[in-house]
């Protein structure tokens, strides 16, 4: 049954428009943003150097591959949350304006098991697209610019070897992941309540917002605040590129990850129970 029921879901899912816009964005937007790194090299390589081309003989150029997949993924990942919730945001909440749970809860089905296959499809949804942002990313900006050594700014500049570049793209992947899936299970939660799929977009982007901002605002309260919200680890992805990797607050995000996803998942469930889909 529960199968049946998940094969729906994803088929109802896969005939949204809405599914494909994050991919098609990011599809188009991706290759531009590379060619405008590739056209900008000498600039940007005079603002990396600074003042080292003075004392030192610079010979080739850092622009690369993987510089772009590195700066890409710097812009674009605050943008992610909102991409986040197109899918989680709907999945719920349509149902309530079409009316389609009366038909639904008219059958033997449980509550739980139609809960849990959207559940699922928002998850697969959310862990796909950050696999093609990431991943997209960087087979295209080797593709346009070639390989090479990665430059990064940690304790001054770092220069991390070619060979020692790619496993840090699947750690940053799985960091950044894991923070979407609380953004997305937030957004789920919220689709339990609201009959329209925009208030929980709204709410979500909200939330995500406040606690940037707490993050970047140096005050003690809000310092001694961050560490516990899921919010304050979007650019975490960064820490994957460092030398050595801060594995303890790698480790500390995820498991803040996953406790805020839990507890945003285990309200979606009760409050769905609760609801009253029938006023």
């Amino acid at each position: 049954m529960l199968k049946n029921i998940l094969t729906n879901e994803a088929i109802k899912a896969l005939y949204k428009k809405r599914t494909y816009i994050s991919f098609i964005l990011l599809t188009f937007l991706v290759p531009l943003i590379i060619l405008a790194i590739g056209d900008g090299a000498d600039y940007m390589e005079s603002r990396i150097y600074g003042q080292l081309k003075d004392s030192f003989i610079v010979i080739g150029s850092i622009t690369n591959g993987y510089l772009s997949s590195y700066l890409i993924i710097a812009i674009l990942i605050s943008q992610m949350p909102f991409l986040s919730t197109i899918v989680a945001s709907e999945i719920v909440s349509g149902e309530y304006s079409k009316g389609t749970f009366r038909m639904y809860l008219s059958r033997s089905v449980s509550r739980n098991k139609i809960l849990f296959s959207k559940f699922i499809i928002v998850q697969i949804y959310t862990i796909l697209m950050m696999l093609f942002f990431v991943f997209y990313t960087l087979i295209v900006g080797c593709l346009m610019l070639g390989v090479g050594d990665l430059a990064v700014f940690h304790k001054g500049l770092l220069f991390l070897p070619q060979e020692d570049i790619l496993w840090r793209f699947f750690i940053a992947f799985i960091i950044s992941t894991l923070v979407m899936i609380a953004t997305s299970s937030l957004c789920f939660m919220l689709s339990t309540i609201y009959k329209n799929s925009v208030t929980p977009i709204i709410i979500t982007i909200s939330a995500v917002f406040i606690g940037s901002a707490i993050s970047f605002i140096p005050i003690p309260l809000f310092e001694a605040i961050n560490p516990f919200l899921f919010t304050g680890y979007i650019d975490l992805f960064l820490a994957a590129f460092f030398d050595p990797v801060p594995w303890d607050i790698i480790i500390e995000a995820t498991f803040v990850c996953l406790i805020w996803s839990g507890i945003f998942t285990i309200s979606a469930f009760y409050l769905f129970n609760k609801k009253e889909i029938l006023s």
